[in-house]
């Protein structure tokens, strides 16, 4: 049979057929050309995928030679495999206005801002506490501290700056020294937490604002949690010591009105205000923005953000808008919105009007969609970055990150400390609580952290391991969103002074709280995000001192924590183990403090069951005795129910008069003039 699809489309074959002999003769023809051209493609397409174009042109004398010389291809084959080869794609048609190359089209990257993708790189390497300070590091020769800087810092026992304050600090004073109208670019600034970022905007806002004749508000540093704050509060304090300037911390855990006195004070019908700097939570700026009567933010000149990626999220996003409708003058956005084109006159109608903004943070968000909200005047990022890491191209090669720049992520957006060292242990989830307590003994630590995903989970790990630790020295504590402002602050004294030795916390400890000394920090449960495991190991290692993180692990587990730190260029670090004996050695006293959790989850549910049902009695005997007593003034309810019975009753009884006949009434006669009184005087007369 001959192909009649092939024959039809084939110039060559024009001569009469002669007999059977011709026909197959053609068929073998037209198999080997077939197959010769399919092959010709393959080769084609092969090379335009690694080729590229430069490359092609040079090549196309070897292809041609290529294609003369090709090896003999078998001359019988199935049909089958005819039809296969024919659905290859044809590169023989000649595309109009395509240059003859073919490269394969490059995947689409995420492309960052010029500031976020290539960011000042703070390289410090590995401080330790114990070495020699050099002469060129003390605080002494340094030309920009001042004096009473100097003297502050040597009471708060600092004698050098870290790395990110000899880079930030001089950065921020040579930029607010240029004439008007420049003014300084917003800098956000991503470096380990214990790294020195707190000094290093505390620094230069102190010594900017110690020049001052008038006391208004010009610093405003927002916090996202009131014991970061109060942490934050005690630094600069320390600084303002040896200054007139005055500071302020405004959280929940004081009464608006004592916070209102400490702000601004009434003299003659005008009101002034008392402080310089104003440390605060986003929640309790807001109560004062609309609660306190003087309170005023137009002579701004620094907008503090520490932690802030947590604050940039949605949940304290109201807070910003709140903010810009007080500081603006004008009806244009000052700290909110879309920045305006840099020119000469947009500089000179903000010159002097917007506040420079610092953002830091250990996790800095590289989304440019929720930087752009804060309206950030050219900014600059600088991020620390101890080791660079290796980024590889798509073909495998080497490259730079400074030279890429096609890079999705920032440099050093996660970055932790040289001094910290991280490890892992394997266990079972059922053993998890008895893994912590051998650890704990394995290795003596004396000042530790653990850190659960959840305040119920903190609770019940402070139980059993409260009931495990019975028998030694070692006392633990909870540190949770379920107790008070107070208790916590309890919990933390205890523990700074030495009467505690392990906190069992949820994740409200794991940001910028400056815990010193400690030896591990245990992470019981994986965390949900790389930036809470960046935030919990960040309580150790801080200040140039060592410091280990140890994570609890499942089988199960270890491959997603495993994929969570190489997204991000880390590793799992090294693994450590506990005896297989634990279990039958502590089996007794485990057992024991199960029983006694289970015996407590049942007793804490009884209690809220009965807490319940107490409440519910209550209120029904509350509301029999409201509907006894009668001398009780009445609701606005009930006077509308009783207003419209009235209403009804007059309704119906006007409905019943109108049924009755009415008696008819005689018209008024009209009275009578003299002239008619006097003729009935004459009728009456005559008659």
């Amino acid at each position: 049979m001959e192909l009649f699809t092939v024959n039809r489309y084939t110039e060559d074959l024009k001569k009469p057929k002669t007999g059977t002999e011709d026909t197959t003769n053609n068929e073998d023809e037209i198999l080997q050309k077939l197959l010769q051209k399919a092959a010709k493609r393959k080769r084609k397409h092969k090379e335009s995928e690694v080729i590229e174009a430069p490359v092609q042109e040079d090549a196309a004398p070897e292809e041609a030679e290529t294609q003369t010389k090709e090896e003999p291809v078998e001359e019988l084959e199935k049909p089958q495999e005819v039809v296969e080869e024919l659905d290859v794609p044809s590169n023989d048609f000649q595309v109009l206005g395509d240059d003859g190359t073919a490269a394969k089209k490059k995947k689409v990257e995420m492309q960052l801002p010029s500031w976020l993708a290539h960011p000042t790189i703070i390289e410090g390497g590995i401080l330790q506490p114990e070495e020699e300070i050099p002469a060129s590091e003390a605080i002494d020769q340094l030309d920009y501290l001042e004096k009473t800087t100097c003297l502050a810092l040597k009471q708060m026992k600092i004698k050098r700056l870290f790395p990110v304050q000899r880079q930030v600090i001089p950065w921020i004073l040579e930029a607010h020294a240029k004439p008007a109208p420049f003014r300084p670019r917003d800098i956000c600034v991503s470096a380990p937490t214990g790294s020195g970022k707190t000094l290093a905007f505390a620094i230069p806002i102190v010594q900017l604002l110690s020049q001052r004749v008038e006391c208004k508000v010009r610093a405003l540093i927002v916090l996202p949690v009131a014991e970061l704050a109060l942490q934050v509060y005690r630094v600069i304090s320390a600084l303002c010591s040896k200054t007139e300037l005055e500071v302020c911390l405004l959280s929940k855990q004081h009464k608006l009105e004592d916070e209102q006195e400490k702000l601004v004070e009434l003299y003659k019908g005008k009101y002034y205000s008392k402080v310089d700097i104003v440390v605060t939570t986003p929640g309790r700026l807001v109560d004062h923005l609309h609660a306190t009567k003087g309170f005023c933010l137009k002579n701004l000149k620094f907008l503090i953000i520490d932690e802030a990626d947590r604050i940039m999220d949605a949940v304290f996003q109201n807070w910003l808008y709140h903010l810009d409708s007080h500081v603006k003058e004008t009806t244009d956005q000052l700290l909110a919105g879309t920045q305006a084109p840099l020119c000469y006159a947009e500089l000179q109608s903000s010159f002097g009007k917007q506040p420079h903004k610092l953002l830091f943070s250990a996790t800095l968000s590289q989304d440019p969609e929720k930087l752009q909200n804060l309206r950030l005047f050219q900014p600059r990022l600088f991020t620390t970055v101890f080791t660079m890491p290796v980024i590889k191209d798509v073909n495998g090669e080497d490259t730079n990150p400074e030279t890429n720049p096609d890079q999705g992520q920032f440099v050093g957006k996660y970055t932790t400390p040289a001094e910290l060292t991280e490890q892992f242990c394997v266990t079972e989830l059922r053993l998890k609580p008895l893994t912590l307590f051998a650890l704990v003994e394995k290795y003596q630590w004396k000042r530790f952290l653990c850190f659960t995903n959840s305040t119920d989970q903190a609770s019940r790990l402070t139980f059993v391991m409260t009931s495990l630790f019975g028998r030694t020295t070692t006392k633990v504590a909870e540190l949770s969103g379920n107790l008070s402002a107070h208790a916590r602050k309890h919990a933390l004294k205890d523990f700074a002074a030495g009467k505690i030795n392990g906190l069992i916390c949820s994740d409200a400890l794991a940001r910028g709280i400056d815990v010193a000394d400690i030896d591990v920090v245990l992470s019981y449960e994986v965390p949900r995000h790389i930036k809470t495991h960046i935030h919990r190991v960040g309580r150790t290692a801080r200040a140039g001192r060592k410091g280990t993180a140890v994570t609890l692990l499942t089988e199960q587990e270890q491959v997603a924590f495993k994929k969570l730190l190489s997204d991000v260029g880390k590793g799992l670090g090294e693994e450590i183990s506990v005896s297989p004996d634990i279990e039958i050695q502590h089996a007794v006293n485990y057992k024991n403090a199960l029983n006694s959790l289970r015996n407590r989850q049942q007793k804490e549910k009884g209690q809220k069951a009965a807490l319940k049902k107490r409440v519910a009695n209550q209120a029904m005997v509350h509301k029999k005795q409201e509907d006894l007593v009668t001398d009780r003034p009445l609701t606005l309810m009930e006077k509308l129910q009783i207003k419209a019975s009235v209403k009804q009753a007059e309704v119906l009884s006007q409905k019943q008069t109108e049924t009755i006949p009415k008696k008819r009434k005689t018209k008024p006669q009209p009275k009578a003039t003299k002239k008619q009184l006097i003729a009935k005087k004459r009728k009456n007369i005559e008659n």
